[in-house]
């Protein structure tokens, strides 16, 4: 029955188990024969059969406990055991006592079934498997039994099983029961084992196969970002160096934040990543700018310069059609359309395109109008010089309160060296 049932999946301990089975067999054929061949064929030869497959047994559950041996280790073993136990068997049978050779049996089989139900309690221990304790109960018992029997040997001298008696019958009977047990609950174990090991190849190739889609969202993503990115910067004329100062600078910020233990529950590791690549895009909205207006050397007139404020609803407008085609479970996209929308909001609600104020702008917006500000003044432009960073620093610090989150301000003050490193390190040819 094992041997249909497991046969694709060959496992080394059910292999085990099953020679254990057929050797026990062959033990109970010759024991059949009783009369027609002789004692030291239907006794000597059966018993060693038996406790030989006590050894098979005893070696599946060291399997599954994930001990490697050889079948030609364990063969061996088995050989000189069987050897052993057929020449004490044969001398035994030689003595005067007759009644040790019964009791030689009776503690064989105690010894193994406990030392075997003892394996196979530790792989409980370690797996939980409710098949697995009960199958180290029906060894337990058995061993029980068989310590019985050898008592019952020794003490009342019972004898051979064949000579009857209600002893013999009751522990015969008995170990006929939970050895039909045991069976039963080891195929149990072996068929949860395997469905257990079938279930964890679902869930492994069910995570494969989210893990290889998110790879290729997050590929898609930042390929749609960066074709974004580049038409923004083609028509904002800013240069490549200005968007990785401007990221460096929201990451600084965002890390300075999460160490100071400011905004804990907006900040994660997730968010500064994502807010250093959507940084980039906050403005992506001047694309829907006339070029007559985006690239005017001189100062802007006032219906102009209300055109111009338009760039934050366009860029979250452009934004928000990204996470239609990107997805809506995108983080990056999400934070690109509040930077894009709310980075030239002020603390103090003067701000454009909504006239927030406070907290009611997003975090990441906050952050945003910080580092765009700071890399505006220490770069050179057509119509200004760079600022000094000192000259920015005072600048910003005035700005406390009114412009900024005092928060992101006591955070560049803190970063300030690390942003003076960014700025040179990054300097615009």
């Amino acid at each position: 029955m094992l041997f249909t049932q497991f046969k694709n999946d060959k496992q080394t301990y059910v292999t085990s188990w099953n020679i254990g089975l057929v050797l026990m067999g062959l033990g109970t054929f010759l024991v059949s024969l009783k009369g027609n061949i002789p004692r030291i064929l239907y006794y000597d030869l059966s018993n060693t059969f038996g406790i030989v497959s006590y050894v098979y047994t005893y070696y599946a559950s060291q399997y599954l406990l994930g001990k490697k041996y050889s079948f030609v280790k364990i063969g061996f073993e088995a050989l000189l055991i069987a050897i052993i136990a057929y020449g004490l068997l044969y001398l035994l049978e030689n003595t005067s006592n007759l009644q040790l050779q019964p009791a030689f049996v009776a503690f064989v089989g105690a010894s193994f079934s406990l030392v075997t139900g003892l394996a196979f309690y530790k792989f409980y221990k370690l797996r939980q498997t409710p098949f697995s304790l009960a199958l180290s109960v029906t060894f337990f018992i058995t061993s029980l039994i068989w310590f019985c029997r050898f008592v019952s040997i020794l003490v009342l001298g019972v004898g051979y099983a064949y000579d009857g008696g209600a002893i013999n019958i009751v522990t015969f009977m008995a170990l006929l029961v939970f050895g039909t047990i045991r069976f039963m609950f080891f195929v149990a174990l072996v068929t949860s084992l395997e469905w257990s090991k079938k279930e964890d190849l679902i869930t492994e190739n069910y995570l494969m196969k989210i893990q290889l889609a998110n790879q290729n969202t997050i590929k898609t993503e930042m390929q749609f970002l960066e074709t974004l990115n580049s038409l923004a910067k083609a028509r904002d004329g800013e240069t490549g160096n200005h968007i990785l100062r401007t990221q460096h600078y929201v990451k600084l910020l965002a890390q300075r934040l999460r160490s100071s233990g400011i905004y804990l529950d907006q900040i994660s590791e997730e968010y500064i990543n994502a807010l250093f690549n959507s940084a980039p895009l906050h403005d992506i909205g001047k694309i829907g700018i006339p070029d007559s207006i985006l690239l005017k050397k001189g100062p802007l007139t006032e219906e102009e310069w209300t055109i111009m404020k338009n760039h934050s609803l366009i860029g979250e407008s452009v934004m928000d059609s990204a996470k239609m085609d990107i997805g809506a479970g995108s983080k990056i996209v999400e934070i690109a359309i509040k930077i894009a929308g709310g980075h030239h909001e002020k603390w103090d609600g003067s701000g454009y395109p909504r006239g927030l104020s406070g907290q009611d702008i997003p975090l990441e917006a906050r952050i945003m109008a910080l580092a765009d500000m700071y890399d505006a003044l220490v770069s050179e432009r057509p119509y200004k010089k760079a600022w000094t960073h000192e000259k920015a620093l005072a600048e910003i610090i005035t700005k406390r309160g009114n412009h900024f989150d005092p928060a992101v301000v006591d955070a560049f003050i803190a970063e300030q060296e690390a942003f003076r490193e960014v700025a040179s390190n990054f300097k615009d040819d």
